[in-house]
């Protein structure tokens, strides 16, 4: 082989373990986008506060990783093209090298499938709960006040809202929608327009269109009770706190009376106000946004 040959196939190898962790990255995405979609458009949400500027501090922190290490293969490129080289032109195979570059790859596209994953998931949340904090906006309309990811022990509440006729513990739970299952369901195309995402509940389980579930109310419960257990002994008067689980972007319905509210994020503004499970005082009320606002200024020691 040719001087030429031999650098062209040593920058290849090199440049083969990029495209395959590249290629790992790319077959996830499409698989992803071929069989699950969030459940609400984020480009349609109500921007938070400070959006741009997050969105372009991240920008910014992926811009200074791919800096670094781009700086990091530029100067290392060089010597593994010349070492790689070097190898191919006296014909010795370097087994070793090659067998630890092939394990650290293996490992490397195992830990991108499982951050991937767990990305996916995370993004999921993050949209869902926006999507709720954007609708629990018209209650702070009415007089309510609102707190989010308020921390507990071990645990977080993802919405707390506390008015005259209550507190209540908001727990927001993303799921993704399945595109088999809307074409199962409406046996057409994406574009028909019919409803395809349904969840309802039964007897105690939650039937999504291909599993169901029970841990969503468990836990909405769990922490409701926690909430008014807290609150009871950080005010010094009984305070019961009402679970509420919220499914945004999905069509929630009931086929049995449920323990408590089962709710599209968008039903939240009408439903709320219609619950009476504590009738409190002004001076109550003052007392326990007090201890809410206290708790999330002082990450989760205020009342304990």
């Amino acid at each position: 082989m040719t001087d030429f040959s031999n650098s062209m196939l040593s920058l290849a190898i090199i440049l083969s373990s990029m495209f395959a962790i590249v290629g790992v990255m790319y077959g996830l995405l499409k698989y992803r986008d071929a069989t699950v979609k969030l459940p609400v458009d984020r480009e349609q949400l109500a921007r938070i506060p400070a959006y741009g500027l997050q969105q372009q501090i991240q920008d910014l922190q992926m811009d200074l990783i791919g800096s670094m290490l781009m700086g990091a293969m530029i100067v290392s490129l060089p010597f593994a093209v010349s070492s790689l080289k070097a190898h191919i032109t006296v014909g010795q195979f370097p087994w070793i090298s090659v067998t630890t570059g092939l394990m650290g790859l293996a490992y490397c596209g195992f830990k991108t499938w499982k951050n991937f994953s767990k990305l996916t998931k995370l993004r999921l949340g993050h949209t869902a709960e926006i999507a709720t904090a954007n609708e629990l906006i018209g209650l702070q309309a009415l007089g309510y006040q609102v707190f989010h990811d308020v921390q507990a022990d071990g645990f977080n509440i993802d919405h707390l809202v506390v008015g005259k006729n209550g507190v209540f513990a908001i727990e927001t739970k993303g799921r993704h929608k399945r595109n088999k299952d809307l074409l199962q369901t409406n046996g057409n195309s994406p574009s028909s327009g019919k409803k395809g995402y349904q969840v309802f509940y039964k007897d105690g389980r939650l039937n999504f269109p291909s599993w169901t579930e029970t841990k969503p109310i468990e836990q909405a419960e769990r922490q409701a009770k926690w909430v008014s257990q807290w609150l009871t002994k950080a005010t010094g008067t009984p305070v019961t706190s009402t679970p509420v689980l919220v499914f945004p972007g999905w069509y929630v319905t009931c086929q049995s009376k449920p323990p408590f509210p089962i709710v599209n994020h968008k039903q939240l503004v009408g439903t709320i106000p219609t619950l009476r499970t504590q009738t409190l005082s002004q001076q109550q009320v003052d007392q326990i946004i007090y201890q809410v606002a206290q708790r999330c200024m002082s990450k989760g020691e205020a009342g304990k």
